[in-house]
């Protein structure tokens, strides 16, 4: 299970909290968390439902897919390796609306965590 990337984002002014991997705050992480704003947002603005929420949709990137949905005025954007391993990642942020980005790093870290231990397991 590979997440390269898990962002919270306003997309009024693009301000951006990385919350995986948390300790990463590079120009280029933050350049490429930018251009994915602007390709979701037309994306968000025509799914979005009665409610104000968002589905989880996906897109395909380079090295995998892009998940993303909105969850109140931010949206939640992972980029992995597959829709399940985004669906997970996406899912720890969205069932813990109050963490800190320290608590969702953290949170994140563990789902990464137990899912290469499962698929871990499977190879023994």
């Amino acid at each position: 299970m590979t997440i390269r990337l898990v962002a919270r984002v306003r997309p009024n002014d693009l301000h951006s909290t990385i919350l995986y991997p948390h300790d990463d705050e590079s120009e280029e992480r933050v350049a490429m968390l930018a251009g994915i704003i602007q390709l979701v947002s037309a994306a968000l603005v025509k799914s979005t439902e009665a409610d104000g929420e968002t589905p989880l949709r996906f897109m395909k990137s380079d090295d995998g897919v892009i998940g993303y949905c909105k969850q109140g005025d931010y949206v939640i954007i992972c980029e992995g390796d597959s829709e399940d391993t985004a669906t997970e990642a996406i899912q720890a942020v969205l069932d813990n609306p109050g963490a800190s980005p320290k608590e969702l790093g953290s949170k994140l870290s563990k789902v990464v965590h137990d899912r290469g231990k499962e698929i871990g397991d499977l190879w023994r």
